[in-house]
């Protein structure tokens, strides 16, 4: 047997999802499912303790889908990879969600992989968590007594990813004057994993860069911004040494511990070419 025994639940309606989180103890969330049977494989494999109950998100309807506001965009925490890439919704700018979406896994991973499992799997290498951050979202939690909480993606990231709520939807304010640029290095050409990721987002007030995030996922810590490159940049023109020089003024420690020299040269490569694309972007 691959699995140890467990308890299926599959709740049709948030505040049954809820229950449900709240009444079972030792139970697990499932979203789109790509995370976590692996990994109750492996703990078998390894003769650890496995959860009693398997709390499956994916009736959940309420938690499906992706609206929009004049000025934000909500995406609901078990919209799928696959309605990201469909979704007329993520138009100009945003279509960088797109982009980033259609890089992860395979097809048959996008249809069932969704934004909110993402998210909050807790390991350090997923693509989405360093794109919230740089786009200054808000993720949506509901604890188990049923109260809302919302939490920036670089406070929640910034605490390890810890939560006792259940991720509802994130929003994410719009900025059409905004200009972005993502870079993803996979692991290896057969395993199709980041080895990084990062999105720059920035604007361009009389060709300065301005109101500047950078969101950088190492794949060994959780997803944060580079102030100090941020910093640098935003007191920057456009210029044909602006991304040269850019790479003197790293966070050093987020880019050079525990990591190899390849993975030190590969974020440096990335972050200059995109610095690059933005300045000769109009």
């Amino acid at each position: 047997m691959l699995l140890n025994p467990f308890t299926f639940h599959s709740p049709k309606s948030l505040s049954e999802a809820i229950k449900l989180c709240a009444s079972l103890e030792d139970a697990k969330v499932q979203a789109g499912g790509t995370f976590l049977i692996n990994n109750l494989k492996l703990l078998k494999r390894k003769g650890s303790k496995t959860p009693r109950h398997v709390i499956s998100l994916r009736k959940v309807k309420d938690l499906q889908g992706i609206s929009e506001k004049k000025d934000s965009l909500t995406i609901k925490a078990m919209t799928s990879m696959r309605d990201i890439i469909d979704s007329p919704l993520l138009a100009g700018n945003m279509g960088i969600l797109k982009e980033i979406a259609q890089n992860i896994g395979t097809c048959a991973i996008r249809n069932m992989a969704t934004v909110g499992g993402n998210l909050t799997c807790r390991y350090t290498w997923t693509e989405m968590p360093a794109v919230m951050v740089a786009l200054e979202a808000d993720l949506h939690f509901m604890g188990k007594d049923g109260k809302e909480e919302t939490i920036s993606a670089e406070k929640f990231f910034g605490n390890s990813a810890k939560t006792d709520g259940l991720l509802t939807q994130i929003t994410v304010k719009k900025d059409p004057k905004a200009l972005m640029a993502y870079r993803r290095v996979k692991k290896t050409p057969h395993v199709d994993i980041p080895l990084l990721s990062l999105l720059i987002k920035t604007t361009f007030e009389k060709d300065r860069f301005s109101k500047t995030r950078i969101g950088v996922n190492t794949g060994v810590d959780f997803a944060q911004c580079d102030k100090k490159l941020e910093d640098f940049l935003n007191q920057s023109s456009r210029s044909a040494n602006t991304a040269q020089e850019a790479l003197t003024r790293l966070s050093a420690a987020i880019y050079d511990t525990r990591a190899s020299d390849y993975k030190k040269h590969m974020f440096r490569v990335s972050l200059k070419d995109a610095i690059n694309e933005l300045i000769g972007r109009k």
